[in-house]
């Protein structure tokens, strides 16, 4: 395993949560239902909505690699039971199928067609199963007005709201510790009220056909994103913080520069999701024989029963008990920061001000093992 960070230079920076399942027990639903799809049979239907979710977070979540490097870790720490709490988010047809040992393809495909659009409620108060379910292979969406000869259709207003999310993007464990707060951060924000959810952002209406034109013409000219741009995706992260550098106060021995940082498009916390992440302001003074920089991070920190802080991901959910510190930036919120420098001698100073999205993770890299098992040499003179 090897370490990794990923950053980001941005002027503008904002996180989603890339998913990392709750830990808390979820009992499987009893379905009485008769067959349970693969994405790739949606496919011969929904060409572009399965091509825009097949490069999706959602499609890789059982695959991605830091999501696997913390789940081997969590099964190694629980005997195996992690398998029952993780795979919630990460391969949730399990609840439906309790295949918890990955064998069926419908498993592995992640967060798949059928399981959302399969879902009639997702209730935050039943911690125990958020998630009800149609049984009667009814599929639901967004879309009111349409029908299908494949399967049964049902427009949902839960598709338009932000509670779709919430089911995995808002979780606190069983020692009262809020570990995701994606979604009631976003409640607790100015959006809610303006009518803005998280699909507005995550998930909005691009040029496309609902289903196959040669198939059947739906009239829907516009399909929603499934490609769920998020944290992973510099386009979306560049829209979400602005940074301003709003007055330089200069003395005879001192340079203050005063910058701000504000939440310009996230609906949520930036950084939002697993405490790791980071948001750094960082200001450079620079001349052409000088160079200071100092910075300034925003993020959040978990501590143990032991008041330790949490540094491992596979252990945030299970360990942490208390929120020990949190500076994120909130929605539509600006921060003003005071930064004191020497002042250069050399008189061309130039001042920037920049915001890095910094996330440090364990993940699995393959590594050639090579040992030289036996070796023999000869000369060979003429």
């Amino acid at each position: 395993m090897a370490k990794k960070s990923v950053l980001f230079s941005l002027s503008m920076t904002a996180l989603i949560a890339l998913p990392f399942a709750s830990l808390m027990d979820f009992k499987a639903v009893d379905m009485e239902t008769p067959f349970m799809t693969s994405s790739q049979e949606c496919k011969e239907c929904h060409a572009e909505i399965y091509k825009s979710w097949k490069n999706s977070m959602h499609a890789m979540s059982l695959d991605d690699p830091i999501f696997k490097s913390s789940y081997m870790q969590s099964y190694l720490n629980t005997k195996g039971d992690a398998k029952f709490n993780c795979l919630k988010c990460h391969a949730p047809m399990t609840l439906i199928n309790n295949d918890y040992d990955l064998e069926m393809e419908t498993t592995r495909e992640g967060v798949t067609c059928y399981f959302c659009h399969s879902l009639k409620e997702v209730n935050l108060a039943d911690r125990q199963a958020p998630f009800k379910f149609e049984k009667k292979g009814i599929k639901r969406a967004s879309l009111s007005n349409v029908s299908s000869t494949a399967h049964g259709t049902e427009a949902s207003a839960l598709f338009k709201s932000s509670e779709l999310c919430a089911g995995c993007h808002e979780y606190t464990n069983d020692k009262g510790t809020k570990i995701l707060g994606t979604y009631s951060e976003w409640k607790e924000g100015p959006y809610p009220a303006e009518g803005k959810q998280c699909q507005d952002c995550h998930m909005p209406l691009v040029a496309g056909n609902v289903v196959k034109s040669k198939i059947e013409s739906s009239g829907q000219k516009q399909i929603n994103l499934h490609a769920i741009s998020a944290g992973h995706s510099v386009e979306q992260l560049q829209k979400a913080v602005k940074v301003e550098i709003e007055e330089i106060v200069q003395s005879e021995d001192f340079l203050e520069v005063n910058v701000s940082v504000t939440n310009i498009g996230s609906g949520h916390k930036v950084p939002t999701g697993i405490p790791k992440r980071k948001l750094v302001l960082i200001v450079d003074v620079k001349t052409p024989n000088e160079y200071l920089s100092q910075h300034k991070e925003y993020t959040r920190m978990l501590e143990d029963e032991k008041g330790n802080k949490i540094e491992k991901e596979c252990e945030v959910f299970m360990l942490a008990v208390k929120n020990s510190f949190d500076n994120r930036i909130g929605p539509r919120e600006t921060r003003r920061e005071i930064f004191p420098f020497v002042k250069p001698k050399n008189k061309k100073v130039t001042v920037s001000a920049r915001v890095e999205y910094l996330y440090e993770t364990t993940i699995l890299n393959p590594v050639e093992m090579r040992v030289i098992m036996a070796e023999d040499s000869k000369i060979v003179s003429k």
